[in-house]
């Protein structure tokens, strides 16, 4: 069009220009086919740009969901992890205090079984003490120790009495 414009006929005494006509219609023609397709282009290239755009705040928006779920599962696995180390604490707190408590029920029963024993050992050593008066108070006076008999001549044995375990006396053959 510039062209058409510097390279057309002048009107004497103006400032204006002659064009042909028909190099004028054949140039908008060509203009019109040309600009729709360079505007549909530019179009083209604001929609896609906009697609692009579109599709990255999306995956931004993706990759920002994913971290927050990592983020968040990772904050629940760090707070059941402490509630497992809390509970396993209280635990062994628990049982060692039940492990506490077995060993003094356990000393404590022993302690009383312990003493039961001394106390019957006690008895029945008072009653093999008092066996041991009772035959000892029963020898000859002629010093023969052992309190035998000479039982070739009486053909039995000697009958005597013995302590019983609760320090009564029974008739048994010595």
């Amino acid at each position: 069009m510039e062209y058409l414009v510097h390279h057309a006929r002048r009107v004497p005494f103006s400032s204006q220009v002659m064009v042909d006509e028909v190099e004028v219609v054949e140039l908008i023609d060509e203009l019109r086919a040309s600009l729709p397709e360079e505007i549909k282009q530019a179009n083209w290239t604001v929609q896609e740009q906009q697609r692009l755009i579109a599709e990255a705040h999306a995956e931004a928006g993706r990759i920002t969901s994913r971290a927050n779920e990592r983020a968040e599962s990772t904050i629940q696995d760090h707070e059941i992890l402490r509630r497992v180390e809390r509970m396993s604490q209280q635990t062994l707190r628990e049982a060692q205090t039940r492990a506490d408590d077995i060993v003094r029920e356990a000393e404590a029963y022993a302690l009383e079984q312990l003493q039961q024993l001394e106390a019957h050992l006690s008895r029945t050593l008072a009653t093999v003490k008092r066996g041991v008066e009772a035959l000892q108070s029963s020898q000859p006076p002629d010093g023969r120790a052992g309190g035998h008999a000479d039982h070739s001549s009486s053909g039995g044995g000697r009958v005597g009495t013995l302590p019983h375990a609760h320090g009564t006396t029974e008739g048994k053959a010595l």
